[in-house]
């Protein structure tokens, strides 16, 4: 059984003190007692760091550092992370010592231990890696633990053993100890086999020498195989492959000693670009440890491979013999390398950023004494690194009371760290093209880490910056004043708002510099909620200038932000990366600081009509929305603040908000929307019709399967406004008057689209609303409205498109039969058209009388049945046909009672001859109007490249022309009529 943990501790000191270099040369033969010698001198640093380890962590969590190994090493249902009897088990070369036993059976009483030594060794060794023994790693650092398992496990071993680990995760985390679990194999590492993904804590594809440079260098030896690696001298590593196989192959060392993940004999340029933005990307949460990683990969490309990587460096301080376990840490050799490197270039800005970050990573506070009768090693070694870099008391005390860093600090720290970002970035770059390299990362992770770079650093319109990625722990700020640029004496016509913080008079804020401008009130006071400016307590000021912002809407504003859009954010899930961003959460602000029925107060006019629409208010029809601020959090935590007061505000917005919807994937939610109005006049009944027709449209246009083909009407301030999408965008056409609009409601389409009112629009045309109302896919509908002389005629095709027109009215079955002999005509003329196997589907074709309803006082549709008989009336057949001429204009042939008129014959005298000859077949010579009850156009008419037939909307525009020439020439007059024909 191994040595107490204790035990081995008391004696590692005295070991070191005793090192001497070690002179290797294999090429004169290879002793089996200076490789021993070798492994132990590894072997007695680590034991240093372990107990430098222990040392940092409470009682409860030693207790996990002493059991993690017989967890693995057995399968005990009684102890932690036990997750089936087929997880894989046992560690090789392991035996536990007391402590593992001891904290086991204080966690099952029951527990007792047995050797299985029939069962093969399945993990072959377990590590700790990165800051745990380091001057880094404290009582509140998190521990990476490699967990080596054998090569030949299948994926349900694998994905028991990852739950087993998971498993002992929790409860760790449980005792106050955050574990990392990376399930690793030597062998696949080494042929570059093993599967990693970019997430929170791997850097995936993005590098492998690196990562085993750090391993090499940080890491912790617990338990199982040492690493081959230790025993290959640094001057031979260029040969790594050639001396392990020697080792190997002449059984200097066992199989069952080792683990091999293979030599560090150059670092690719590749790699170095890679792990460039995975750096950056870790930068973006942790910046002063980002930037300590970002600035040795600089190093690294600029230095190597004339330096050794830092990893060889350790070694070759093992090979040559070390008395100071400082001159080891892994942590204080990278701060002595970027130490030469930028005092080299003298570069004493990123210097001294590189100490400060230094120094805020190793947490050691110097200004806070210390009573204590043993001052830990850290705090020793950190008061000799600063004492060599000069720095008195203030200095420490600045960096010592982080905790009490405001925005005005956070801003200076921010501005420091984001200017060495954006360096390494630039250098990153230049790197690559310089060297005509490609990142040494996959397309996917690289996709994942340029997106949160974009998503935490790209400027675009409206979004707000974050000033506070881990700078400081808190900013919240006792007061804040929001002042209108009006407020200043210097700027009495000034437009836009200024952030001030902590001015005892606000008359003081003519000699202080302002937080933040912004022309948006709701932006500043978003950018305040986003970065943690605005507590629960925080005191609030407000000069409001010319503006009419009231502190009750300043608070209000404020309470919404609060309660709608959250903060702290939750972090980002790796997959939403993935896909463009799309927003999750939008938040309305109507008419900040205004009041729309200002000049009706001022007037003493409370009601004008019983019209209550906020969009079309009162008898005039004023729309009350005259300013929106839009705050949108995006799926990549982005926050935008979008504002509108100017010309088209709702309409603009509503624009924004359709195409925010459109760029959503398949199976992303709706954004969370609220609209929020303080205004002094009807702020309720405003926030609620614009939140209504918000939800409205968007029912529209998305359903349960998708994008669904409408085009929505809305009247709006004495004006009609048609949303369609096309090419994927929301397209708004606005119409001064109702006969522009039917113009556009006339227009063919490329497939069935539905008509859709919004809740207010044309009540003041209740027919054609009512008509809107019935819109159906693959049907023809007639819709008629008499009235003494003449009718309103509306038709609804198979694709949506509304017809309109007038004409004289003589009776219902004058009207209806003709237009239905044309309706017919038109389905027989497509249907010729039709390949003879495809399937033919006639549109039905429905009549209705369009009748007032006395008790929902609205015009309904009636259904009409109309027979036609051959015989009935004094009735012909009127035809047209169209085709295209020489010049490209479309000319008409007519056939009346089997007479041909062609345009060849009768040029422009055709239109009068036609209807000479109709009258001369009436008797008396009646002049009642005549109707086309057959037409034929050319296939190609409009050139549509997405029609395959015609729209009936298209006939009937040709229709409507040709019967109003014809009756113009007949001058029809309602007084004669007598007959039908």
């Amino acid at each position: 059984m191994a040595a107490p943990v204790k035990n081995r501790d008391r004696q590692s000191a005295s070991l070191l003190a005793r090192q001497k270099p070690i002179e290797t040369s294999y090429e004169e033969g290879i002793d089996r007692k200076l490789l021993k010698a070798i492994r132990q001198r590894f072997l007695d640093i680590n034991q240093v760091r372990l107990q430098h380890t222990r040392a940092s962590l409470s009682t409860r969590q030693q207790v996990i550092l002493d059991i993690l190994p017989l967890l693995f090493h057995v399968n005990h249902p009684l102890l932690p992370g036990f997750s089936s009897r087929e997880c894989p088990y046992k560690l090789a070369n392991y035996e536990p010592d007391e402590e593992a036993l001891f904290a086991a059976q204080r966690y099952s009483k029951t527990f007792k231990y047995r050797e299985e030594p029939r069962h093969s060794p399945e993990i072959t060794g377990i590590f700790l890696m990165g800051s745990t023994g380091t001057i880094a790693h404290s009582e509140q650092s998190d521990m990476d633990v490699w967990l080596c398992h054998v090569d030949n496990l299948d994926v349900a071993a694998l994905a028991c053993l990852q739950t087993k680990a998971e498993s002992i995760s929790a409860w760790a985390d449980e005792l106050g100890l955050e574990l990392h679990f990376f399930l690793m194999n030597d062998t696949a590492f080494r042929n570059r086999a093993q599967d990693n993904r970019v997430d929170s804590e791997s850097s995936g594809s993005a590098q492998h020498f690196l990562l085993l440079d750090e391993f090499y260098r940080t890491s912790l030896y617990l338990c199982g195989k040492y690493p081959l690696w230790w025993l290959i001298p640094p001057d031979l590593e260029q040969d790594y492959a050639t001396w392990a196989d020697r080792l190997i192959t002449q059984r200097f060392i066992k199989g069952e000693e080792y683990l091999d993940f293979g030599g560090l004999s150059s670092i690719p340029k590749e790699e170095l670009v890679g792990a460039g933005l995975w750096q950056l990307y870790k930068g973006i949460d942790s910046p002063y440890k980002s930037v300590l990683k970002l600035l040795l990969n600089e190093v690294y490309a600029q230095e190597l491979p004339e330096k050794y990587p830092l990893s060889l460096e350790f070694k070759a301080k093992m090979y040559a013999g070390v008395n100071d376990t400082v001159d080891v840490d892994p942590y204080i050799m990278i701060y002595r390398r970027l130490e030469q490197y930028l005092g080299a270039r003298s570069e004493k800005n990123r210097l001294t950023l590189v100490r400060k970050s230094f120094y805020l990573k190793i947490g050691e506070k110097l200004t806070h004494g210390r009573r204590e009768r043993n001052v830990s090693w850290r705090r020793v070694a950190m008061q000799a690194l600063v004492s060599d870099w000069g720095w008195q008391n203030k200095e420490l005390t600045y960096l010592d009371k982080r905790q009490d860093w405001r925005v005005s600090q956070v801003l200076v720290e921010r501005k420091s760290v984001v200017s060495e970002l954006t360096h390494c970035y630039r250098f990153i770059s230049q790197y690559a093209r310089q060297n005509r390299l490609k990142a040494a990362i996959n397309v996917e992770d690289m996709n994942l880490l340029g997106r949160k770079l974009y998503a935490a650093f790209q400027r675009k319109a409206g979004k707000l910056e974050f000033i506070n990625p881990n700078i400081a722990p808190d900013i919240t700020e006792e007061n804040l004043g929001f002042h209108h640029a009006s407020s200043q004496s210097w700027s009495a016509d000034a437009k836009g708002w200024l952030l001030y913080k902590a001015l005892e008079n606000a008359a003081d804020a003519a000699y202080f510099s302002a937080l933040k401008r912004s022309t948006s009130l709701v932006e500043l006071i978003t950018w305040s909620h986003y970065n943690g400016l605005l507590g629960r307590s925080t005191r609030l000021g407000l000069l409001p200038g010319t503006s009419k912002v009231t502190l009750f809407e300043l608070r209000n504003i404020i309470e919404s932000l609060q309660q709608h859009i959250q903060v702290p954010f939750s972090a980002v899930a790796q997959a939403r990366y993935k896909e463009q961003p799309y927003a999750m959460q939008i938040v309305l602000f109507i008419n900040v600081g205004m009041d729309p029925l200002e000049r009706y107060t001022a007037m003493g006019v409370h009601k004008l009509s019983s019209r209550n629409d906020s969009l079309g208010y009162s008898s005039v029809r004023d729309n009350l929305v005259l300013t929106l601020d839009q705050v949108t959090r995006n799926s990549w935590n982005e926050v935008l603040v979008n504002r509108y007061e100017l010309g088209d505000t709702l309409i603009q917005c509503l624009k924004n908000y359709l195409a925010q919807l459109m760029s959503r994937s398949e199976g992303q939610p709706m954004p969370e929307l609220s609209v929020k109005c303080f205004c002094q006049s009807r702020a309720t009944a405003i926030a609620r019709r614009v939140e209504e027709l918000f939800v409205d449209v968007a029912e529209a246009f998305f359903g349960a399967t998708g994008t669904l083909n409408t085009r929505y009407i809305i009247e709006l301030d004495r004006r009609f406004f048609a949303i369609q999408f096309f090419d994927q965008q929301p397209r708004f056409t606005g119409f001064e008057s109702i006969q522009d609009l039917l113009v556009y409601l006339s227009q063919p389409q490329r497939e069935y689209t539905r008509l859709k009112l919004d809740r207010y629009a044309l009540t003041d045309y209740k027919k054609i609303r009512a008509v809107c109302a019935q819109c159906e896919p693959d049907t023809v509908q007639v819709f008629f409205y008499p009235q003494h002389e003449d009718a309103d005629v509306y038709i609804l095709d198979e694709k949506g498109s509304l017809f309109a027109y007038n004409t004289p009215f003589y009776d219902i079955y004058s009207l209806l039969i003709p237009l239905q002999r044309f309706l017919l005509s038109i389905q027989d003329r497509r249907q010729m058209r039709q390949d003879i196997n495809e399937v033919w589907m006639d549109s039905e074709i429905v009549m209705n009388e369009l009748v007032f309803d006395p008790l929902s006082n609205a015009i309904v549709p009636s259904m009409v049945a109309v027979e036609d008989r051959a015989d009935a009336g004094n009735y012909f057949e009127v035809q047209a046909i169209g085709n295209h001429e020489l010049n490209g204009e479309l000319e008409f042939d007519i056939f009346c009672d089997q007479q041909e008129f062609t345009t060849m014959e009768y040029g422009d005298r055709l239109i009068p001859a036609v209807a000479h000859f109709i009258l001369s077949r009436r008797h008396k010579g009646e002049r009642y109007p005549c109707y086309i009850t057959d037409l034929g156009l050319p296939h190609d008419l409009d050139q549509h490249d997405y029609q395959s037939t015609l729209q009936t909307v298209q006939y009937l525009f040709y229709k409507q022309a040709l019967e109003s020439a014809l009756n113009e020439q007949i001058r029809y007059h309602p007084s004669q009529d007598n007959g039908v024909s």
